[in-house]
């Protein structure tokens, strides 16, 4: 029997500031309704199925406890027990879920979430043995305004390794985020959660909180040598582009309401007199709990970023800190007693978040893409990381040796993936201004011994655009340009090529003089950066007009490629047909009604297949005329529902077709009078392909 595994998996970040984290050398982030998990190595190697909306939160607990929270208003408890499974899930919410929180508390855990149904919850995680349960103990208003992020550590004092087991290792602290522009601390020793104090200082939205434990190593500089062991620190990034550092302590002496603002009113008074050498403190926060006696005080103020904070985290004993400017700060404080950036990482665009583990930083942009750096010495060294479609992937292809696929999406890319030790993105070669509805291949002829690669792509626009590969893809070809461009103020990919070269077409040349002219190997084993992937452009080599609507579907044979576009009645249902040696119109078909779905010659390329809208697919044949196919067979409602997908076996004697009615249809080239072979699954079928091969004598067939 057949079987199949996991080659690539390829996909970007959710774009949403709490949508990665890390755990030693793991990370995981919210990749559409999955968790995604990846290595160092730059693979993902699994993806977790459970959600059924948008993954906009995940969080480690430990190496082996995962949280996830989506907008389908659910959390997801995942356990690392030979292999990755949800153990429980967090229900409750009635919007979606924008930020959660956990941290062990004696033998169980505890985990919040904030949503933007006003409410956060908080759930309670006890094992007994062998027996687990969850429940949701509490839910806390915020009133008209959203929790945008959540932080939980054990309060000031709380030795994880001696009070454990007691009932100060259940007193634990909340930090929240808020779009009133404070930062909330609640706290809880047996019961629930109480607000303490409100923070004030932020000017704008809090986006992002992190709590970090004092050790006698974090206390080793002169801006953090009056922190004390066991003291907890608190981050905040804002909208304000500011991030603050919030220190909070156990303290001894016992007051009054009223005693802190007291003692600041009299600190500002001795400061003021003459002669004073006292300094002005900022003001403390004093609050009482069950646990104890607290107070909490503003400590530093960074001032780095040029535009909104959007993620603060603690890594390593250092605080990491991302924004909308593109760029990931590491701060530490110095000798003299201030804190300063200890790295400056940037990034082509703006960014969402960073964390800092035992991988180096991870950072996550605006455009879904990963970011990663490791620290080597002195120095902060770019690697690779994972890359992927931040959109819906409408299309496929692979070239015809089969060393290249082809995807385009609605995030308006096309992309070029190849195998080096390991599947990875090698090519960009479309940046488009539509979103991308069709690609394909153009094969090369049995005449041809070697063919420049090639590729015709349709977006949501009226146009076929053709792309030539650039010299690195094209074996040494010199009638390929080096690679190209897009001038400024145009729209088309421009060929570049040296001064000093002669290239066949001008009316697509752009010629440099410098020589900064990079060409990319596509056959090293290094493998590119997300940045360095924008610079992979293939030229434009033309055009094709013709269709009054947006391009819906392409296939390609080695002399004539087929195009179609979104249609509502027959007159705009046609097929149009190009020569690729010229670009030239061959002509047009007509059989459908509505909008053709999907095209493919077959592999003897004697054949085209169509299907549509209409619920019925379209046969042509290969002719000698002005017009290279003819209408042979057009079977009419094939289906119940829309047919999405059509295929060819390898033989060309057989074909597919899938539809929405859960069911794909396998018929005979040479019956197609005869009733087809039905093969009924559980839900509508969007696509179906045929093995290059028989395997063990029989066909294989994916869908």
């Amino acid at each position: 029997m057949a079987s199949a595994h996991s080659e690539l998996v390829a996909v970007a970040c959710n774009r949403t500031a709490h949508a990665l984290d890390t755990t030693h050398c793991v990370a995981a982030f919210g990749a559409g309704n999955y968790v995604a998990l990846y290595r160092p190595n730059n693979s993902v190697f699994a993806t977790l199925r459970g959600h059924t909306d948008r993954v906009n939160c995940v969080r480690f607990v430990s190496e082996h406890v995962l949280v996830s929270g989506s907008a389908d208003g659910t959390a997801r408890v995942w356990t690392n027990d030979d292999g990755w499974r949800c153990t429980h899930v967090l229900e409750g919410h009635e919007g979606p879920i924008v930020a959660l929180a956990s941290l062990h508390v004696g033998s169980g855990m505890v985990t919040v979430t904030a949503a933007t149904d006003g409410t956060m919850r908080v759930y309670e995680y006890e094992t007994a043995g062998e027996e687990e349960s969850v429940a949701a103990q509490q839910v806390i208003s915020v009133g008209a305004h959203t929790a945008l992020d959540v932080a939980l550590a054990h309060v000031p004092g709380f030795s994880s390794e001696s009070d454990a087991g007691s009932d100060a290792g259940s007193a634990i602290m909340l930090a929240t985020g808020s779009t009133d522009g404070r930062v909330h601390i609640y706290t809880r020793h047996t019961g629930e959660f109480t607000r303490a104090v409100s923070l004030e200082g932020h000017e704008d939205w809090v986006t992002s909180v992190s709590f970090q434990r004092v050790s006698s190593s974090l206390a080793n500089t002169s801006a953090t040598s009056h922190w004390r062991s066991g003291d907890v620190v608190l981050a905040s990034g804002s909208q304000d582009k500011h991030v603050r550092l919030w220190r909070i302590w156990r303290t001894q002496n016992t007051t009054v309401a009223g005693d802190a603002d007291r003692r600041a009113a009299q600190a500002l008074l001795d400061a003021s007199a003459p002669g004073s050498e006292l300094a002005l403190r900022p003001r403390e926060h004093e609050f009482t709990t069950q646990s104890g006696q607290f107070a909490a005080a503003s400590d530093a103020v960074l001032e780095g970023h040029e535009a909104w904070v959007h993620s603060v985290s603690w890594g390593c004993g250092e605080l990491v800190t991302a924004g909308a400017d593109g760029v990931t700060l590491v701060w530490a404080g110095d000798e003299e007693g201030v804190w300063a950036t200890r790295a400056r990482l940037g990034a082509d665009a703006g960014l969402l978040g960073a964390r800092m583990g035992d991988v180096g930083v991870v950072a996550w942009s605006i455009n879904g893409s990963l970011h990663a750096w490791t620290h080597e010495g002195d120095a902060w060294t770019p690697r690779a990381a994972p890359t992927g479609h931040f959109g819906a992937v409408r299309d496929a292809c692979w070239s015809t040796d089969g060393e290249y696929l082809l995807t385009v999406s609605a995030d308006q890319t096309a992309r070029v993936w190849a195998h080096k030790n390991e599947w990875h993105e090698v090519a960009r070669p479309q940046i488009h201004g539509y979103d991308m509805q069709c690609a394909a291949f153009v094969p090369a002829s049995e005449t041809e011994s070697e063919k420049m690669l090639q590729y015709v792509a349709g977006a949501e626009e009226k146009v076929v655009r053709v792309f030539n590969a650039t010299q690195a893809f094209a074996s040494g070809n010199t009638a390929s340009a080096l690679t190209a461009a897009v001038p400024a103020l145009g729209l088309t990919n421009k060929a570049v090529v040296a001064s000093n070269e002669t290239f066949p077409d001008d009316r697509y040349a752009v010629r440099r003089t410098h020589a900064d002219i990079a060409q990319m190997d596509s056959t090293s084993n290094s493998v590119l950066l997300d940045a360095q992937l924008r610079h992979t452009l293939w030229p434009e080599a033309d055009k094709l007009y013709g269709h009054p609507y947006e391009i819906y579907a392409i296939a390609a044979s080695s002399s004539v490629v087929a195009t179609s576009c979104r249609a509502s009645s027959e007159r705009h249902a046609c097929i149009r047909l190009y020569w690729t040696h010229n670009w030239q119109p061959a002509g047009t078909l007509a059989a459908h009604l509505l909008t053709v779905t999907r095209m493919q010659f077959s592999p003897d390329e004697k054949y085209l297949l169509s299907a549509s809208r209409d619920r019925s697919w379209a046969l042509f044949e290969r002719t000698q005329e002005d017009v290279p196919y003819k209408l042979v067979h057009h079977q009419i409602k094939a289906h119940a529902r829309i047919v999405w997908d059509v295929a060819w076996s390898h033989d060309s004697m057989f074909f597919a077709t899938a539809s929405r009615d859960k069911s794909v249809k396998l018929w005979n080239v040479d019956a197609l009078g005869d009733a087809p072979v039905t093969l009924a699954f559980p839900g509508p079928v969007t696509s179906v392909a045929f093995a290059h091969m028989l395997s063990e004598g029989r066909y294989v067939m994916a869908a």
